[in-house]
């Protein structure tokens, strides 16, 4: 029988595409028509096998196995040579972790399903010993030592290695580590199911309840009389037995046992089917997901779409990616996908994208929604490079560590004004605590962006004018750079309450007594509030000594 499933709300399609996503890496067959998903019954057969495999190729070298596994050339290397004190410390901190991670209720309970990898892992991990090296001893003293230990931890990576090791102990993991923030309470991770098969597990709930639906589908003039209706797609159940509900989704679900007021007649009426229920299982791998944060493009116009929209890489080179690269390249794919779709166009056109993030560490709201407009995308084409250099940039205000890029994303989201950032930046600047003028600049210009095609707007040039104004005036100034500190203050108070006149008014006096001409750039400050806040924030960049040169590398310096 071929099953079809089409594209529903952001949850639903994340397991779409996570399901495809499944089938692709396994070289299953399948097919894509427009907003549908098609596939035939016997994909399913053994979607759990293919569900781990492909969640341990993904994410597999973010866990603590492939950590034990990469350190084995490390701990070859202190056999071989005699070790460096300063190598000393990295393996005391290997054997710890090791010892650690070998005895944690994980790898306990999953220990006994390798069946043929015949080790006493706990025991060995209980026996490592951290390497204590004396005053008075040489790191020739310690060496039999090292050897002992390093003996050891060889001998449990060697057994490590075997591939029913590295199916049970990662697909284990990642069990807690990637899907327990999307889903719990069911399956492998039941409260109950701890020290069981977390592969028979998933077929038990998932598997073999879909499959045994659709042999009844089989019977059509027993499915005809069906009643319940699944509230995603057009299947229909004969029994509550045959029906799932959404509770065990993190934050998504109505826990009907607990709140059968939400329902009408306290009577539970929401099902769904046995294929929404295994489809709903895929949501964690229709994410993209680094260090706990995930992003998943929700552009419903086609699966092929979702497919494209969502094709972000984990990797860097040979780094893995920062959750802050993450969203960088979400948001470069969806508009490398725009411009593509822009060829032979006059305009960009965008419906619809939904972005939503994932953070395994918000527990009370894991999800957060945002639509990219055509106005923003627009900005964001136009301050791409702007918005990569912000990337990994971070600011220390009040003793805590500010993100910039995040903060500038979180605006662009919003279509929130930049004053307040720039007036944060620019006051920890002239206060010495923070050193990236460049950091400013780039956010100055992504601030200016938005007003490109209307009468806000200044070009590249004209704000480069602006701050080699200021640069000049603090020329002037050599000598006296105490009398700056405060004719700097006295400009940036004005921009914080958007005063222009007395902007003005500290201008004249700070030119009037080095006796230099105002530029007559100012003029346009006084008549146009938003060209007053750009104009004041470069001038005030340039007063900075910020001379506009950007470095191949700029290092942060906090106080």
């Amino acid at each position: 029988m071929t099953i079809k499933v089409t594209l529903n709300d952001f949850l639903y399609n994340a397991g779409v595409l996570g399901l495809l996503r499944i089938f692709q890496h396994a070289k299953i067959p399948c097919e894509v028509e427009g907003q549908s998903l098609l596939f035939e019954e016997s994909n399913l057969e053994d979607i759990g096998e293919h569900y781990f495999n492909f969640l341990i190729d993904r994410y597999g070298c973010e866990t603590s196995y492939e950590k034990m596994i990469s350190s084995e050339e490390f701990i070859k290397s202190c056999l071989a040579e005699q070790i460096e004190e300063k190598h000393l410390e990295d393996f005391n901190t290997l054997i710890e972790n090791v010892k650690k991670w070998l005895t944690s209720n994980s790898y306990k309970n999953t220990y006994g399903f390798l069946t043929e990898v015949y080790f006493p892992f706990v025991e060995i991990a209980q026996s490592l010993k951290k390497i204590t090296k004396k005053k008075s001893e040489s790191i020739g003293d310690i060496k039999p030592l090292v050897q002992e230990e390093a003996g050891k931890l060889l001998d449990c990576i060697s057994h490590l290695k075997h591939s029913q090791a590295k199916h049970y102990l990662v697909a284990r993991s990642l069990s807690y580590q990637i899907i327990q923030g999307f889903w719990t309470n069911v399956s492998f991770l039941n409260s109950t199911a701890s020290k069981k098969d977390l592969y028979g597990e998933y077929a038990n709930y998932f598997t073999n309840a879909a499959l045994t639906y659709i042999e009844t589908k089989k019977d059509e003039r027993k499915y005809e009389k069906n009643k319940l209706h699944c509230a995603l797609c057009e299947n229909t159940m004969g029994k509550l037995s045959e029906t799932f509900d959404l509770t065990w989704l993190q934050k998504m679900g109505v826990d009907s046992a607990r709140k059968s007021s939400h329902y009408w007649n306290h009577q539970k009426d929401l099902f769904i089917c046995p294929i929404c229920n295994l489809i709903y299982s895929c949501v964690p791998l229709g994410f993209t997901i680094a260090k706990g944060k995930g992003i998943f493009l929700n552009n419903n116009q086609s699966v092929k779409q979702l497919i494209s929209a969502n094709s972000i890489s984990l990797r860097n080179g040979e780094k893995e990616i920062t959750p802050d690269e993450l969203e960088e390249m979400a948001y470069y794919r969806i508009l490398d996908v725009m411009i593509q779709n822009a060829v032979g166009k006059k305009e960009l056109e965008i419906d619809n994208i939904q972005i939503v993030k994932f953070d395994k560490y918000n527990e009370s709201r894991p999800y957060t929604f945002n639509i990219l407009s055509r106005e923003r995308a627009k900005t964001m084409i136009d301050s791409k490079s702007s918005l990569n250099y912000l990337v990994g940039k971070f600011a220390k205000e009040n003793k805590e560590y500010v993100g910039l890029y995040q903060e500038v994303i979180k605006r662009l989201y919003n279509g929130q004004s930049f004053y307040d950032l720039l007036y944060r930046l620019m006051k920890l600047f002239i206060e010495g605590e923070f050193k990236n003028g460049i950091a400013i600049k780039h956010i100055l210009r992504i601030s200016n962006n938005q007003f490109k095609g209307g009468i806000h707007f200044m070009t590249f040039e004209e704000l480069e004018k602006v701050r080699n104004i200021g640069f000049y005036l603090k020329k002037q100034y050599y000598g006296q750079e105490n009398k700056l500190g405060g004719i700097s203050y006295r400009l940036l108070n004005a921009l914080k309450v958007k005063n222009p006149n007395k902007f003005m008014e500290t201008l004249i006096q700070a030119y009037s007594y080095k006796k230099v001409a105002i530029p007559i750039v100012f003029v346009q400050a006084l008549s146009d509030q938003e060209k007053f806040q750009t104009i004041g924030y470069a001038f005030l960049l340039g007063l900075q000594g910020y001379d506009g040169q950007e470095k191949k590398e700029v290092k942060m310096v906090h106080a």
